[in-house]
């Protein structure tokens, strides 16, 4: 709470400090005005002509009466008690210090009345000096109630009490408005920290929605795979029974030649190459088959771990929708605050 830079109208509203200024005002048949430390605040409440129409009309007057209310209020607020004092006017005012938690932040101004019947001499020096018709003066100033200084001193510690109270309330008003805004600030803060994480969250999800969607890719590719595998696999089979039948051709074909003699060498020859091409084609189809079989496993083992992964992703992604949807209820009871 920045107490230095508090003012009265901070502390009440101008129209509530208006309509206390007026029942003081309406109860003493006194004058009353609020003023802080650049002055009045408020519209004068019952001023009277000496004071409002003639010594406020005049600038040397008005600067004069300004400087009266400031003073005043500073010498209660110095006191701690009503001030009562002589206007430079002549008039009798008082003045009670609106204070809060120890500074004094405005001041409520009472009186423009005469303790006692005035010096008219006085009077109209005072005129001739703030430029006003001495005799315009003299008929206000015989407006102006005579009150007993005792009633006016009984004013001024009514006017005190005012102040007080208002002093007390202002205080507990300042800071449950700055409760107010410490929760608030607290709120708008945790608020926006939920959007962060509800935003982090939902990114999250979409991430792992594509991860769902890129495992399914990489699945149906691996079955794909596997498939091709298969068909690769009757290819292989095909090409070693081939090879079986051309080993037993080579054979057939040796004793063929065998049995022609010298006439079938040439024959035999082409045998033996059909024979040895028959060997290479069954040790490369051999080999081709372990290779396949090689692919066939690590197919299964991906199929494997891409289900494992995807029971795992299903699970953070229930995990996460859970904390989303509590996110989302505290995020709602904290607005339910404001």
């Amino acid at each position: 709470m920045d107490l230095e830079n508090i003012t009265l109208l901070d502390v009440i509203d101008r129209r509530t400090l208006q309509s206390l200024q007026d029942a003081f005002a309406a109860a003493t048949g006194m004058a009353a005005l609020a003023t802080d430390d650049t002055g009045a605040v408020t519209e004068g409440s019952n001023f009277t002509d000496f004071c409002m129409n003639l010594t406020r009309k005049s600038k040397i007057g008005c600067d004069r009466c300004n400087q009266c209310d400031l003073k005043g209020g500073a010498e209660a607020s110095r006191t701690g008690r009503p001030a009562v004092y002589y206007c430079h006017g002549g008039l009798m005012d008082f003045a009670a210090p609106v204070m809060l938690n120890g500074k004094h932040i405005g001041s409520l101004i009472g009186g423009q009345v005469l303790p006692e019947k005035p010096d008219e001499d006085k009077f109209r020096r005072i005129a001739v000096e703030i430029g006003v018709d001495p005799d315009q003066y003299i008929a206000a100033l015989r407006k102006v109630k005579i009150v007993p200084k005792q009633q006016i001193e009984a004013a001024a510690n009514l006017l005190y009490q005012m102040a007080n109270a208002l002093s007390e309330v202002g205080y507990q008003r300042l800071v449950a408005l700055e409760g107010q805004k410490k929760k608030d600030d607290i709120t708008k803060d945790i608020t926006t920290k939920f959007d962060t994480i509800n935003d982090s969250m939902n990114d999250v999800m979409t991430n792992i929605q594509n991860l769902e969607k890129n495992f399914a890719t990489i699945k149906e590719s691996a079955a794909a795979s596997s498939k091709a595998v298969e068909s690769t696999d009757g290819i292989v089979k095909a090409i070693e029974n081939a090879s079986t039948q051309l080993t037993l051709i080579g054979f057939n074909a040796s004793i063929e030649a065998k049995r022609a003699g010298a006439a079938g060498a040439g024959f035999n020859v082409i045998a033996q190459e059909v024979r040895t091409l028959a060997d290479k084609n069954t040790k490369q189809a051999n080999e081709v088959e372990n290779t396949l079989n090689e692919i066939k496993k690590a197919i299964v083992g991906i199929n494997a771990q891409l289900k494992t992964c995807n029971e795992e992703i299903q699970k953070n992604a229930e995990v996460l929708e859970n904390l989303k949807q509590l996110v989302d209820e505290t995020s709602q009871q904290v607005n339910n605050l404001k």
